[in-house]
């Protein structure tokens, strides 16, 4: 079962290169605000994020929203995850070598949104290997139901 959830953002709920979101993120956040699922929002950036996140009406989804110029490691994270059950938290990302890595370093269970610009950076070692591979987040979003049922 999925206590919560931690959401990379760019190109995994965002696309930078068009400025909208990635199809499916609306329908995903909902599902999870539904199931009273605690929701964060840790990605690269500045206070450009912030207001992006701001414009595109989906802070409202999020208990917490973190943004960081420089590399996500696993300091970044770590207050975010459960001290006593932390494969209950559950890291969604586009980059296996980058923030899945930090979950799979914390024992978080991990899924791969493999889709876009990282589809085909794949793991390089054991600790890099997703717990879920999905190829959108529709597709991520059925396998959540399936998860918390």
């Amino acid at each position: 079962m999925i206590h919560s959830i931690i959401f990379d953002w760019k190109r995994t709920l965002y696309d930078p290169d068009t400025g909208k979101l990635v199809d499916g993120s609306i329908e995903i956040l909902e599902l999870l605000r539904k199931q009273n699922i605690p929701l964060s929002l840790i990605g690269k950036g500045g206070e450009d994020m912030y207001v992006k996140v701001e414009k595109l009406g989906v802070k409202k989804y999020f208990k917490s929203i973190m943004f960081q110029e420089g590399a996500k490691g696993v300091l970044l994270f770590k207050p975010y995850i459960s001290n006593e059950n932390a494969s209950a938290t559950l890291f969604i990302g586009d980059r296996v070598r980058s923030e899945l890595a930090v979950g799979k370093t914390l024992g978080a269970t991990t899924m791969w949104i493999r889709q876009g610009k990282f589809a085909d950076e794949t793991p390089e070692n054991k600790d890099q290997e997703p717990d879920y591979t999905v190829v959108s987040l529709i597709e991520a979003k059925r396998l959540l139901i399936s998860l918390n049922n």
